[in-house]
């Protein structure tokens, strides 16, 4: 078909190739050929004083008064382990966040993990299991944990591992009223109790009763089921 030309030539376009009298709209057409209406493109917003907007201008994305928000701090972790050489600790002085009970420790290379045992399973845990006093302990840091510290029995008097568990319990003991520091004596045999010289302050203990902390601290480590993991590698089926 002859394209329509005006008076001497082509019909005028702009350098996009369409019609400047034209309404400039972007539309589609379909394999069939019909056309479908679109919704033309939104104009790029304006540069401010002949200036290009910067997406990363810190005064355009500062936040005021986020320090006035109103937090609270929610424990979610409880460790279950011993203090560490060189950490000062206190110990709880309430009898009801103390718990004489059984445990089983899991040791792989230089990771240890310590297990509860749930009543009906203490049977056939018994010649693999430790009988543990747990005290609440908080750390010069701020760091809330249960300590197993276990408890001296026959085998331990026959050997020479009562003095180290006896000196561990007294060193509990002084720390309801003390902050104290434990750190084993080879030569000694026995742990060594160092006290704080300084005012170190009371700890700050949470608003959490006895069994929330230890359904925080053993919620994945707690044996009562037959088929757990710990019971199937003692008898060898994993």
């Amino acid at each position: 078909m002859a394209e329509r030309r005006n008076g001497r030539g082509r019909r005028p376009t702009g350098d996009d190739g369409l019609d400047p009298n034209s309404t400039a709209t972007n539309s589609t057409t379909t394999p069939e050929g019909s056309s479908m209406a679109t919704v033309p493109r939104p104009p790029a917003e304006p540069p401010q004083d002949g200036q290009p907007l910067d997406p990363f201008d810190l005064d355009a994305l500062r936040v005021e008064g986020l320090d006035d928000i109103s937090t609270e701090k929610v424990l979610l972790t409880v460790p279950a382990r011993k203090p560490k050489a060189r950490e000062f600790f206190r110990v709880h002085p309430g009898d009801d966040y103390t718990l004489d009970s059984l445990v089983f420790e899991r040791v792989d290379g230089l990771d240890r993990e310590v297990y509860l045992v749930a009543k009906h399973l203490r049977a056939e845990l018994a010649g693999d299991c430790q009988r543990v006093r747990l005290f609440t302990c908080m750390s010069k840091r701020g760091v809330l944990f249960l300590w197993p510290a276990r408890l001296p029995d026959d085998e331990a008097a026959g050997g020479g591992g009562r003095a180290w568990h006896s000196s561990a319990l007294e060193t509990a003991e002084e720390a309801k009223k003390s902050w104290v520091r434990m750190q084993g004596d080879r030569d000694l045999g026995a742990y060594v109790m160092h006290r704080a010289k300084g005012d170190l302050g009371e700890p700050a203990w949470p608003d959490m009763t006895f069994r929330d902390l230890i359904a925080l601290a053993f919620k994945d480590r707690l044996i009562d089921t037959p088929h757990h993991d710990v019971l199937r590698e003692l008898r060898g089926e994993l």
